[in-house]
C-alpha cells in the first residue's frame, strides 16, 4: 500500500455531452461507452487512456488520463455538433485520493460507504462531500483503490483546503494547486 495522498488534477482536458446521439457518437470516436447509466469505462492506471463517465442515459463526463491527448482531437465543436449530440462544458476542479487511509478520510467527509462499493461494476457516484456537490470514480489500481473527485470550480478552492486538512490530519500528503 501506498501512502495517502490527495493532489488537485484540474489541468487535465475534459467535456461533457448529451443528448440521444451522444452514445452513438461517442462510440464512433472509438470511445468505449459504459453500458449503464451511473457507470464509467476506462482504464484506471493507464496514462493514455479516457475516463468516460456515464451520467445518465445520454449524458457524459470524459477526462483523458495524465499525458493523455485524446480528447483534445475529438472535442465537438458547440457551434458545429452533430445532430443529436449537444456539448455540455465541463470546468470542474479536479482531485485525487489515494493511498491507505483513503476510506477514513472519505468516512469523515461523506455520508456515502466507500469500503462497501463493488468496484468490479464500475460504479459512479453523485453525492455531497463536506457540503459540495461531487462526482467520485472509485477506482481499483491494481494495489489500491484511488477515488477521482470533481465539483464546481467555484466550490474548488474549498473543497480542496477542506479535503487536504483531513488528509494532513490523517498522516497523508497534500499537493494542491500551490505545491
Amino acid at each position: 500500500m501506498t501512502a495517502l495522498e490527495f493532489k488537485a488534477r484540474s489541468m487535465l482536458d475534459r467535456f461533457g455531452l448529451k443528448g440521444p446521439g451522444a452514445a452513438e457518437w461517442l462510440a464512433a470516436q472509438g470511445i468505449v461507452v459504459p453500458p449503464a447509466p451511473n457507470t464509467w469505462a476506462g482504464a484506471a492506471d493507464a496514462d493514455d487512456a479516457v475516463l468516460v463517465a456515464r451520467l445518465g442515459a445520454g449524458e457524459f463526463f470524459l477526462e483523458d488520463c495524465a499525458g493523455g491527448t485524446t480528447l483534445r482531437g475529438i472535442e465537438p465543436a458547440p457551434e458545429a455538433h452533430p445532430p443529436g449530440v449537444y456539448p455540455v462544458l465541463r470546468e470542474d476542479a479536479a482531485f485525487l485520493l489515494s493511498g491507505q487511509g483513503s476510506l477514513d478520510v472519505l468516512a469523515q467527509v461523506c455520508n456515502v460507504n466507500f469500503a462497501d462499493l463493488a468496484l468490479d461494476t464500475h460504479p459512479v457516484i453523485m453525492t455531497s462531500m463536506i457540503g459540495v456537490s461531487v462526482l467520485v470514480v472509485p477506482q481499483d489500481s491494481g494495489a489500491e483503490r484511488q477515488y477521482r473527485i470533481w465539483c464546481d470550480p467555484t466550490f474548488g478552492p474549498y473543497l480542496e483546503k477542506s479535503l487536504g486538512t483531513v488528509v494532513s490530519e490523517y498522516g497523508g500528503s497534500y499537493r494542491g494547486v500551490s505545491a
